[in-house]
């Protein structure tokens, strides 16, 4: 499908997403500005110091923490590999006694009956996850990538980063998401519904190994659900019963069947909860993979993300050149847009998002 089509399809125009990917500590970025990335493609990578375990001896053994180093049967500072006896005693009462190590590691030190495990360093490789062309480097960190495609960003997320085969199962954006509709079949993918209340969505997306879903909203009473299950869920309205905002919905309808990369609770780039379908480079033209995105302008329609007008779109009509009062009587810099019925109103900037 050429880029024409995608937009005839109400593919967003969306031609630049900057993805900040930062390295959990300070590693080496090993490509170069104006490369050209696939999403495994390692862009940074880091040594990051192995897991700290502090093995409680005294009282597996039974003695005193100031006995714990007469029992020990490795030497401080020795690497031993997983599974190695680190200590052990036998009495005639209670047999044997031993405590093992739960991974390969450095006996680092013993005390307060305590022997510390350090496991060994670990390589850390940062991929780039989306395809695109490299525009900004951020030494020992990481890099930003422009990539051609669609973005979409939620008010509440969980869960880690995954990518799967985007996958629509309602029709509407105010249809919910019913547990029946969820099978083995959609195996390693992220479904997308409209409003979330059966907690057996959950669990039946937990059991069939779907990587993630996305709706307009969901119960409040889910929210731990979701976290216990490790689940990548987005919600892109708020709580309750909101529809999915009708272009978001058509945006993600038109994506059916494209692999998209789903961020739960926070991107990255440290941008909250957000979902990025890339356009493959090969249906991008040169000039428009480094398009800059285009900013809220007077006639542009525009998301709002916070109550009390969450999940409506609505269209500015005025750009106030100084920071106006808010409806909680603050004051911030942002729009003056029209509601669908007509009526105007003040929204910060900060509560909302443009749509293509």
């Amino acid at each position: 499908m050429t880029s024409l089509a995608l937009r005839e399809a109400r593919f967003a125009p969306v031609t630049q997403i900057i993805r900040r990917r930062l390295l959990p500590s300070s590693g080496e970025v090993v490509v170069h500005v104006g490369d050209r990335v696939q999403p495994d493609d390692v862009v940074a990578q880091a040594t990051v110091e192995g897991q700290l375990a502090a093995l409680d001896v005294a009282s597996t053994l039974g003695v005193s923490a100031e006995a714990v180093g007469r029992y020990c049967q490795v030497d401080l500072g020795t690497e031993v590999p997983a599974g190695t006896l680190l200590a052990s005693r036998r009495s005639w009462l209670r047999g044997c006694r031993e405590v093992s190590a739960p991974f390969g590691g450095v006996a680092e030190r013993v005390e307060d009956g305590y022997l510390f495990l350090r496991q060994r360093p670990q390589t850390f490789a940062l991929r780039a996850a989306v395809p695109g062309v490299v525009v900004e480097q951020y030494p020992h960190r990481g890099v930003a990538i422009a990539v051609n495609g669609a973005l979409v960003r939620g008010i509440w997320g969980s869960g880690d980063e995954v990518q799967g085969i985007l996958a629509t199962m309602v029709a509407s954006p105010s249809e919910e998401l019913t547990w029946e509709r969820v099978g083995l079949r959609y195996r390693g993918t992220i479904i997308v519904g409209g409003i979330l209340e059966d907690p057996r969505v959950l669990m039946r997306a937990r059991q069939f190994r779907l990587v993630g879903i996305v709706v307009g909203s969901m119960l409040p009473n889910l929210h731990g659900l979701c976290q216990r299950l490790g689940l990548a869920v987005m919600v892109t309205e708020g709580m309750g019963r909101i529809p999915m905002a009708e272009p978001v919905f058509e945006l993600l309808r038109a994506c059916h069947g494209r692999s998209a990369l789903l961020a739960g609770s926070e991107s990255q780039g440290g941008t909250g909860p957000e979902l990025i379908v890339p356009l493959p480079m090969s249906e991008a033209s040169e000039d428009q993979a480094l398009t800059v995105v285009r900013p809220i302008q007077v006639g542009g329609r525009v998301r709002l993300t916070r109550a009390p007008y969450v999940g409506i779109v609505a269209e500015v009509v005025a750009l106030p050149g100084a920071p106006q009062e808010t409806v909680l009587g603050t004051h911030a810099e942002g729009a003056l847009v029209r509601l669908p019925e007509g009526r105007r109103v003040f929204v910060p900037f900060v509560n909302m998002e443009p749509l293509g």
